[in-house]
C-alpha cells in the first residue's frame, strides 16, 4: 500500500486512502479492499503501474491484486450520469473534496494521506462516533442515481450496528421505495448475506416489518427468525424468491429437514457440513446436545469395543456418553467386562 502510494506522491500527485478501508480501520475491522483516490488522470496510472494490473479506462480507474489485498486506483471524478445503478457519465474533478461528494455515506468519506494523516471534510468521524448512516449531499438524487444505496444503507446499519440517519428513515416509508424494483435480485440477494452472516440480522426483519418491505426484498413470509450460525440458517426459515446456487439450495434444504424432523442425530454428522449441523442446532436450541455429539465424535479407544457409538447411544444419555464410554472401555481392559455386544449391553442398561 505505501509502495502505491509513494509512487503516485513521488511523481508529483496527490495519493489518499479513501472509503471504506479506513473506516473499517478505524472500527478495528480488517479489510482486503483498499480505494486510493489520486490526483494522476488515468493515463499516468496506467503508465506508472504499466502491466501490473487492469485499467478501466472509462471509470477513470486501475486495479492492482497484491499479496491477496485489492487495490483500485481512481482518478479524481465527478459522476454525471447513471444507467441501471451505475455511472456511464464521468469528467475529471477537480480536488479530493469534490471527488468525495460522489460518496454514499459519510462514513466512507474518510481520507488518509500517504504520510498518514486523517482528512475528514463531510463529518464523518461525528458519524462514525455517533454510529449513524447518513448520506452524502441530497438523499433523492443519491438513491435515484444508484438505488442499490438504500440496500446498502440498511446493510451498513445491520453489519456495522448503526443507526439510519432521519433522511433514511423517512425515504424507507415514502413512495420512492418503489426504486428497490430496480435493484436486481442477485444484488439483493449479495447484500442479505453480508447481514445474515452479521450477529444483528434482527436489525433487518425490524426494519422488514416497520416498513413494510417484504416485496422489495422479494420476501414472501418471515416468521420469528432465530439468529442462527450463519446465513444458510436464517435463509432457511424464510420464504424467499431470490436466486441460489444449486449447493446453496442443498443446504438450506437439509437445514429445513432436521428442522422439521426437531432433532440431528450423530448418524447424520458424516454426511452434513457445518453449515447444516451449527445451524439446525441454533434453530432447534439443541447446541449443547450437539457439542456433546461432537465430543463423542472425537472418541478412540485403543481396543475395539464389540458396540459402536450409535448403538450404544440407544442406551446412554448423550451428555453422560463420555464418561460411560470409557467406563465400558477400562473394564473391558480389566477383565470386569466381557467385551461382547450383549455383555455390553446389559452393563448399559444397569447403569
Amino acid at each position: 500500500m505505501k509502495e502505491i502510494m509513494n509512487k503516485l506522491v513521488e511523481n508529483g500527485y496527490d495519493a489518499y486512502i479513501v472509503g471504506g478501508y479506513v473506516r473499517d480501520y478505524l472500527l478495528g475491522i480488517e479489510s482486503l479492499d483498499v480505494d486510493i483516490s489520486t490526483s494522476a488522470p488515468i493515463n499516468k496510472i496506467q503508465e506508472l503501474f504499466k502491466g501490473e494490473g487492469t485499467a478501466y479506462p472509462q471509470y477513470y480507474a486501475y486495479h492492482i491484486e497484491r499479496d491477496g489485498v485489492g487495490y483500485d486506483i481512481t482518478s479524481y471524478r465527478k459522476e454525471l450520469k447513471y444507467r441501471r445503478n451505475k455511472p456511464i457519465e464521468l469528467e475529471p474533478a477537480k480536488d479530493l473534496a469534490e471527488d468525495l461528494l460522489r460518496r454514499d455515506f459519510t462514513v466512507n468519506t474518510f481520507a488518509i494521506t500517504h504520510d498518514g494523516k486523517f482528512i475528514d471534510i463531510y463529518g464523518a468521524k461525528k458519524d462514525l462516533d455517533s454510529k449513524l448512516i447518513k448520506v452524502v449531499g441530497d438523499i433523492d438524487k443519491k438513491f435515484s442515481d444508484d438505488k442499490t444505496r438504500i440496500i446498502r444503507a440498511i446493510r451498513f446499519a445491520c453489519t456495522l450496528d448503526f443507526d439510519l440517519e432521519p433522511r433514511i428513515i423517512d425515504f424507507l416509508s415514502s413512495k420512492q421505495i418503489y426504486y428497490l424494483n430496480e435493484v436486481p435480485p442477485e444484488y439483493k440477494k449479495k447484500e442479505l448475506d453480508k447481514i445474515f452472516d452479521s450477529p444483528n440480522a434482527y436489525k433487518f426483519f425490524y426494519l422488514l416489518k416497520r416498513y413494510n418491505l417484504f416485496k422489495y426484498f422479494n420476501i414472501h413470509t418471515v416468521p420469528n427468525v432465530t439468529q442462527t450460525y450463519n446465513r444458510y440458517g436464517i435463509w432457511a426459515q424464510m420464504d424467499v424468491d431470490l436466486p441460489f446456487s444449486k449447493e446453496e439450495k442443498m443446504i438450506i434444504n437439509s437445514i429445513r429437514m432436521f428442522v422439521d424432523q426437531g432433532d440431528i442425530s450423530l448418524s447424520d454428522f458424516p454426511y452434513h457440513s457445518e453449515e447444516v449441523i451449527y445451524n439446525v442446532a441454533s434453530i432447534l436450541g439443541i447446541e449443547s446436545k450437539v457439542r456433546s455429539l461432537l465430543d463423542i465424535l472425537s472418541l478412540r479407544s485403543i481396543i475395539d469395543i464389540d458396540m459402536g457409538i450409535n448403538d450404544m447411544l440407544e442406551y446412554v444419555d448423550v451428555n453422560d456418553f463420555k464418561h460411560v464410554y470409557k467406563s465400558v472401555e477400562r473394564n473391558i481392559m480389566e477383565g470386569k467386562l466381557e467385551n461382547r455386544r450383549e455383555v455390553i449391553i446389559d452393563y448399559l442398561k444397569c447403569l
